[in-house]
């Protein structure tokens, strides 16, 4: 898979995101060397730099060549996802781009059966996670992540600290990064947490593209939550009212109102400058 590249926004607020951020990376880069991960940090200061880097060159037995990080320093309480992530859309130069949640793996077969969709079988996106119950939400204590870094990554370890939860939207999707473009990329209207996920797949589906799903089991590791990644975001009715907005608009408005952003703009500005 190295015409795809994995794009991850982070803010590492808490040692469960930390053996996450750990976790999802050494998996990712034990399982597919060849695939470009690019990692943005948003933060006071660079805790990957400082705490995860290290573990996972031990991990994985030497800095990863194929692991970018770019640090931005930042004051700001709130996590802008959808901003951080449309700057990764613009460092990434695969055709194929994963927009992909820090807290999640999957099984190896569900990564390159979606990757498999989008080269091959005419798919223009692909979530690869069923939507039903198909979540393993995972009781992640340091012992556990001890235990399955040591296994080399066999998920069956993680079983007896599982239960099944709903799995609906979320935690990321396998996109051709021009089909990303072409759908105004994600929304910066929306801030912090909440709804930008929904609008995302509504509005690629609107748009008439060829969006399909891997109907496979999804492992999420449990995470301490703040208000970046809960209904408590002060942010969370603005983004609720814009996302009911936009769920009610025709495909002709829809393209109208986000012809009318001023982050498409700039982004289109960025694209076309080469940035």
């Amino acid at each position: 898979m190295n015409n795809l590249t994995f794009l991850m926004p982070c803010r590492i607020e808490s040692e469960d995101r930390l053996k996450n951020i750990i976790t999802s990376i050494s998996y990712i880069t034990h399982h597919f060397p060849q695939s470009p991960i690019i990692v943005k940090e948003n933060d006071r200061q660079s805790v990957f730099q400082d705490k995860a880097l290290p573990v996972i060159e031990r991990i994985v037995g030497n800095i990863p060549t194929n692991l970018y990080h770019i640090f931005e320093q930042s004051e700001d309480k709130f996590f802008y996802k959808t901003r951080i992530l449309n700057d990764l859309l613009l460092a990434a130069k695969t055709e194929v781009v994963y927009n992909y949640d820090v807290d999640v793996v999957y099984p190896v077969s569900s990564y390159t059966t979606a990757y498999n969709m989008i080269t091959q079988g005419g798919f223009d996106a692909v979530y690869p996670y069923g939507c039903g119950v198909y979540q393993w939400a995972v009781d992640y204590p340091i012992s556990l992540f001890d235990a399955f870094i040591s296994s080399e990554f066999n998920l069956s370890v993680l079983q007896p600290n599982c239960k099944l939860q709903p799995s609906v939207m979320g935690w990321g999707q396998m996109i051709k990064r021009q089909v990303y473009i072409d759908s105004y990329m994600w929304n910066e209207n929306f801030i912090s947490w909440g709804a930008e996920d929904c609008e995302f797949y509504f509005r690629l589906n609107s748009f008439g593209f060829k969006v399909g799903r891997v109907n496979e089991d999804i492992y999420h590791f449990e995470h301490g939550r703040t208000f970046n990644s809960h209904y408590h975001n002060p942010k969370f009715m603005d983004n609720h009212n814009l996302w009911n907005t936009i769920r009610n608009l025709d495909k002709d408005a829809i393209i109208r109102y986000y012809e009318d952003q001023n982050y498409v703009k700039e982004r289109r500005r960025q694209l076309n400058a080469g940035v």
